[in-house]
């Protein structure tokens, strides 16, 4: 008997030592798949800050330096802003429309985004560009990608929602997507899957990482080919909501996605595509103190740059509105602009006479 329950005690013993089940199916997962989930976040510093009154004698080309390369993404490249020939605006083959979600208008500078300035310098900006009154990040992208009013496509929610559908109406995915072109969502929030039908994203990718990861993922789709691709960094609005706008923190953020960016021209100029390339960086909303609904101008004002082929170099005089963002996209891409749409091409980035323009206090949304 006691012989027995010795055996029955070894054997229990002996399965206790087992290996474990692998919790990723038949096989474990492998070890280096698992140390590429947790990447470093990048250790930015900033080598010179471009003025804040660009100079439009330029138009940009990037000369990385050596340690940046179109499959490194942990390092900011430092790029050289030197004359080039301007492409034509009827060069433009495709357009990536970048959004750091929760950056205010000031942020930029105070950062600070040097890439983003460096394209700013040669591109066109504004820093007094605006959301949509009800300034919170579901509402206001679904502005800037349908180039409508909330009252217009419908998303009054700021959580997933999935019941309750997806924006409403003619959105830049609809568009560029009838017309047979390439279309492409790397996003960082789950919610952002309501603001486009999945039939009209031929790639939708959620990241759940940090800034590095996310444009890795872009940037894996040049060689595939696209014509209308969506960034969106969600960090510095996590950031702001935890520590404060601008905070050190939202900051950092600022700057980890503000060098990817460098990473993404060296990425354009490596396919030889950058001069075919329109981008448009800009914002959801501002944001102060440790929240944001509109109720003050910072939650309001969001910078918006225009950079890449036929832009002209200046600081933007005409009123610019989020909603211009899905205008811009679908002129530059020779789309015809729904008639429901408020918001307008911002013609005068290009250096073309502004047709249509909002007015001065960008009263547009009822």
């Amino acid at each position: 008997m006691k012989r027995r329950l010795f055996l029955i005690v070894v054997l229990l013993f002996l399965q206790g030592c087992s290996s474990v089940p692998a919790l990723w199916g038949a096989k474990p997962f492998p070890a280096e798949k698992l140390s590429s989930l947790f990447e470093a976040t990048p250790t930015f510093t900033p080598t010179a800050v471009a003025s804040s009154t660009p100079s439009p004698t330029a138009v940009a080309t990037a000369t990385p330096s050596p340690t940046a390369t179109a499959t490194t993404f942990f390092v900011a490249p430092t790029f050289a802003f030197t004359p080039t020939p301007a492409p034509s605006l009827a060069s433009i083959k495709r357009v990536i429309i970048v959004s750091f979600d929760g950056l205010r208008a000031d942020a930029v500078e105070a950062a600070p985004m040097v890439n983003l300035i460096g394209m700013m310098k040669t591109g066109a900006y504004s820093l007094t560009a605006q959301t949509i009154n009800y300034a919170v990040m579901l509402s206001a992208h679904a502005s800037m990608l349908s180039g409508m009013c909330q009252s217009k496509h419908g998303v009054d929610w700021d959580v997933p929602a999935y019941y309750k559908g997806y924006s409403k109406g003619v959105d830049i995915f609809d568009l560029a997507h009838a017309a047979g072109l390439k279309t492409v969502m790397i996003v960082n929030k789950e919610k952002m899957r309501q603001l486009a039908e999945p039939a009209t994203t031929d790639v939708y990718q959620l990241v759940y990482g940090v800034e590095a990861a996310i444009m890795r993922t872009a940037i894996e789709q040049i060689p595939l080919g696209f014509n209308l691709m969506f960034i969106h960094f969600g960090s510095p609005d996590t950031r702001g909501h935890k520590y404060g706008w601008m905070s050190g923190s939202q900051f950092q953020a600022l700057r980890d996605g503000d060098a990817t960016l460098g990473v993404l021209l060296a990425a354009l100029d490596q396919y030889g595509i950058r001069d075919s390339t329109l981008i448009i960086v800009t914002a959801d909303h501002g944001g102060h103190e440790r929240g944001h609904v509109g109720t003050v101008i910072q939650d309001l004002l969001i910078p918006w740059v225009a950079y890449g082929p036929g832009i002209q170099p200046k600081q933007l005089t005409s009123p610019v509105s989020v909603m211009d963002t899905a205008a811009t996209a679908a002129f530059a891409l020779g789309l015809s602009l729904p008639r429901e749409w408020d918001g307008y091409p911002v013609y005068e980035a290009f250096g073309l006479p502004v047709a249509a323009q909002h007015d001065k206090d960008l009263k547009i949304c009822k």
